[in-house]
């Protein structure tokens, strides 16, 4: 297809229009602050030729004056050296560059007219140590021909030295035109060594898009053959690298459409357990419902009722209504994790912590079952997991075992550790679990009919456990053993190097 507007085309006028615009700013720039900058730096000239002829003087050496004055004025600078008494006016000139248009008199009248001129602005007052020059450069001033500097030289000596403006401007205009016929001639040869760049740039990007075009219709049999070690060359290699990939990956689609239906069976399985999850859901829902809708009806329709029976029924609602609310906040709980709204965010933590802090929180309704609660776990028990997810887990797995364990029967932590894994288990007291609950009981939305009465049994809190353990890639697990049943899970293990001070 033939680009009107193509990348070759776009580079080339991208650049020619900086070389125009660089002639233009040129002209610009040339027109209306060449000539000031030229001022400028006269008028430091001028200063700097002051400031020598100065320190001349001070040497009391005729000859170094007059070579400093010669220096300068080859320099197009005219110099006059004169005294004057600022109180009474008084004065003569001892110097002049230009005595040579002179008459007998060597007070020539321009020179006596600019002398006056700076007696009458009261120029030579103004004459301080901060401020060692007086400049006359009158810009609106037609009549004015010079650039003026004047300084004193010693006690009611003084000297002014001058350069013509049009020296500046004839300098300016020269400046001016000759970077005009530099620009225009760089802008020419610009132009033709452009071109010709562009097109050799642009070039192998013009055969990679041939490619590209090939493989979008599923042509894998060709390959760029740009050799270069630039961005283009490394844009080819991707390229190959990219037509390779995707004839591998067109290999193994019907492989994935395999599994894909595989995974779509086991998406109908999932959905059957979602609906049973609802269903199961919505009994528990329904009781305490019931319940609450029931208990405030009976608030409405008794118009006398003693104070105990009001708070009895109150009770009953509030009791419905928070476990409720514990529900919702566990399908919350569940929701987030399984669709990785949550990440982890690890660290290196004492398991004991969680342990000691959860029994001391539980220990009310473990004492109100009667319960004896053991622990034994090691010290150094350092682990790399997420410290509020892990929390979860052992919080869920303990109210679990102290919620199922018979009365008057016991609870058992126990930690140990497994090459560089940290094993914790909970055992409780307590009805084994049959075999069909032990295969599912850590399935999300899992609910067996037995448990069905008691919401938050075997269902979210060890789906909970299972998604954060699956989350850290470690082990978990339930089994029955003699008198009760036990779960357990791992974490990774880390090694803590104590320095003993001697």
């Amino acid at each position: 297809m033939k680009l009107k507007y193509s990348l070759k085309n776009r580079l080339f006028m991208v650049i020619l229009f900086v070389l125009i615009f660089n002639i233009i700013l040129s002209l610009v720039l040339g027109t209306t602050f060449f000539d000031k900058l030229y001022t400028y730096d006269k008028i430091d000239s001028l200063k700097k030729g002051v400031d020598e002829i100065k320190t001349s003087y001070q040497t009391d050496n005729l000859d170094t004056i007059v070579n400093t004055i010669m220096e300068h004025e080859i320099q197009n600078m005219s110099i006059c050296i004169f005294t004057l008494d600022v109180n009474t006016g008084n004065g003569e000139i001892e110097y002049y560059s230009r005595q040579k248009y002179f008459t007998i008199n060597p007070f020539d009248k321009d020179v006596l007219y600019l002398i006056e001129k700076l007696y009458n602005e009261n120029a030579f007052n103004k004459l301080t140590e901060k401020n060692k020059y007086y400049i006359i450069n009158d810009e609106n001033n037609r009549h004015d021909n010079n650039l003026t500097v004047m300084s004193n030289i010693q006690d009611n000596k003084y000297i002014i030295v001058q350069t013509p403006k049009k020296f500046i401007r004839d300098i300016s205009d020269l400046a001016i035109k000759y970077s005009l016929y530099i620009s225009i001639f760089t802008f020419l040869i610009g132009a033709l060594i452009i071109y010709f760049i562009a097109d050799h740039t642009t070039k192998p990007i013009r055969e990679i898009q041939q490619i590209a075009d090939k493989i979008s219709n599923l042509d894998f049999s060709y390959r760029c053959n740009v050799l270069s070690k630039d961005e283009i060359g490394l844009l080819s290699v991707s390229i190959n690298n990219m037509a390779g990939k995707l004839q591998d990956s067109v290999s193994q689609l019907m492989v994935a459409n395999e599994k894909l239906k595989d995974d779509l069976t086991r998406q109908e399985k999932t959905d059957q357990m979602r609906k049973q999850f609802i269903a199961n859901v919505s009994h528990d829902f329904k009781t305490p419902l019931t319940l609450i809708m029931s208990y405030s009806e009976a608030l409405l329709d008794m118009k006398e009722m003693n104070e105990a029976t009001k708070t009895e029924y109150l009770n009953i609602i509030i009791n419905e209504g928070n476990k409720m609310s514990e529900f919702v906040q566990e399908l919350l709980k569940l929701s987030q994790l399984e669709s990785g709204m949550i990440k982890l965010e690890k660290s290196n933590f004492s398991i004991n912590e969680i342990i000691n802090d959860t029994i001391r929180k539980n220990k009310i309704i473990a004492e109100q079952k009667n319960l004896t609660i053991e622990k034994y776990i090691s010290d150094n028990n350092i682990v790399f997991a997420d410290y509020y997810r892990i929390n979860q887990v052992f919080q869920n797995l303990y109210e679990n075992a102290v919620k199922y364990a018979a009365n008057g029967g016991k609870v058992r932590v126990t930690t140990s550790s497994d090459s560089n894994k940290c094993i914790v288990k909970i055992f409780n007291t307590g009805k084994s679990i049959s075999d069909e609950d032990m295969e599912n009981i850590f399935i999300s939305f899992y609910r067996s009919d037995k448990s069905r009465k008691n919401m938050g049994s075997y269902g979210l809190g060890l789906a909970i456990v299972k998604v954060i353990i699956d989350m850290h890639g470690e082990n978990f697990g339930v089994q029955n053993v003699d008198d009760g049943v036990e779960f357990w899970f791992e974490l990774e293990n880390v090694e803590m190097d104590i320095e003993v001070e001697e």
